[in-house]
């Protein structure tokens, strides 16, 4: 028996149990906040995380593909030629109103710091009439949506060397019948103003944990308002997108062929031995964490909300013994506000180790036995800092802990595990004075 969760344990460790999905995504369209969203089901390994566009997806070495699982970028439907259905991958697709993905597009190349190849926009003096009039942008701002989904089966995926690669590889002629077709192969579409619609379908195909609103990332927009005048003009510019539009809108209510439900699982589950080990970068369930971050020293994840939150599947009337890795906070005040809880109940947490001359904390608590099958662990931080203070850059993180890893123990009610040894008395615990 303790075989087999060992060996379930490992199978974690080393890759997740949701399908394959490939993500073209098209900018501008919430697709970041969906990918963050959707990546944490899959393990880190799994995730193509070193391309996003064609430029950099054709500088990887051979072999560098094997093994992923979720591929998402700006790749345009194209993608399929390397990790379509034949491949074992199921798309997907997102979709945004044309004008307001023209608006969003617009102020996001004006204040991003990111590089792009239309710098002309960053000058103080160009506004959006301009924008959606010069012709270096017309690729952005006509039609732009279905050129993503227009690359037929017969199109070859760029091959050339990066430095000769065209501004925007991820588009195709604009052909709406193809794009049509695209559309009709994924499994789950949806538009960005039905978000939480799209959520849900998502979750039920692929067994995702369910979230119903998801933070806004790299959103550059202004108050300012935009003209009527220029709003016709986008309109007319995107005839082709409006029509792709509506017809992705009412893609759900089609009927459709059969397909294949994936029963939700909490990726993590107590096993049969009572011990549970979950590290950042495996598949988890949970709210308001950032996405994995990797330094010389470790991986983790930080909290991106005043309480983050995991969920463990565990045995009901069981108590267990939870010891967590702390990675560092973004300042020595948010530790001395740090609580953690416990469905819903803040508990006591007591040091266990600490590394001399390093951030790196380890906590231990002995949990009440849980009435139900769910075990959620919140990490409570009441004020979120930015490394960068003074920044107004909004998609500057602000954080509060940086967490690596934590485990459950079943164990005895009154005493912590053999081997952990509490902190002298006089220690302070995180949040107690």
């Amino acid at each position: 028996m303790k075989s087999a969760t060992r060996d379930r344990r490992m199978a974690l460790l080393n890759g997740s149990s949701t399908r394959r999905m490939v993500f073209p995504h098209i900018m501008k369209t919430a697709g970041t906040s969906l990918i963050s969203w959707i990546q944490r089901h899959y393990a880190y390994h799994e995730i193509l995380l070193a391309a996003t566009t064609w430029p950099e997806l054709l500088r990887l070495p051979r072999g560098s593909l094997v093994g992923k699982k979720f591929v998402r970028g700006h790749f345009g439907s194209a993608i399929m030629k390397l990790f379509g259905e034949d491949k074992g991958f199921t798309p997907i697709a997102v979709l945004r109103d044309p004008v307001e993905r023209v608006v969003s597009h617009f102020w996001h190349l004006k204040f991003s710091p990111e590089k792009h190849p239309f710098p002309m926009v960053r000058a103080e003096g160009f506004s959006i009439e301009q924008f959606i009039e010069h012709p270096a942008t017309q690729c952005l701002v006509a039609n732009y949506q279905t050129a993503n989904f227009s690359a037929t089966a017969e199109s070859e995926p760029p091959t050339e060397t990066p430095g000769e690669l065209r501004i925007l590889e991820e588009v195709a002629p604009v052909n709406l019948e193809v794009a049509k077709a695209f559309v009709d192969s994924c499994a789950v579409v949806g538009v960005t103003e039905e978000l939480p619609a799209l959520m849900s379908r998502l979750s039920e195909y692929f067994g995702l944990f369910p979230e119903h609103e998801l933070p806004k990332h790299r959103s550059y927009r202004l108050s300012t308002p935009v003209s009527d005048d220029v709003l016709r003009k986008i309109r007319a510019l995107n005839e082709a997108d409006f029509e792709l539009y509506e017809y992705v809108r009412k893609r759900p209510e089609a009927p459709r062929p059969h397909v294949s439900m994936a029963k939700p699982r909490n990726p993590n589950t107590v096993g049969d031995d009572g011990v549970l080990k979950w590290v950042a970068g495996m598949p988890y369930w949970g709210h308001g964490w950032s996405d994995v971050m990797a330094d010389e020293r470790n991986r983790h994840l930080w909290s991106l909300s005043p309480t983050a939150t995991l969920e463990f599947a565990v045995r009901p009337g069981v108590c267990y013994t939870l010891v967590f890795s702390v990675q560092r906070f973004v300042t020595p005040l948010q530790k001395e506000c740090f609580s953690v809880l416990s469905n819903g109940r803040e508990i006591s947490v007591i040091s266990v180790f600490a590394r001399g001359g390093d951030d790196l904390e380890v906590y231990a608590a002995v949990l009440a036995a849980s009435d139900t099958e769910t075990l959620t662990i919140g990490f409570r931080v009441s004020t979120l800092f930015a490394f960068r203070h003074l920044s107004d850059d909004p998609s500057v993180l602000r954080r509060g802990v940086a967490l690596s890893g934590l485990s459950l123990l079943a164990c005895h009610p009154n005493a912590l595990p053999e081997g952990l040894t509490p902190q002298p008395p006089g220690h302070t615990s995180p949040g107690q004075s």
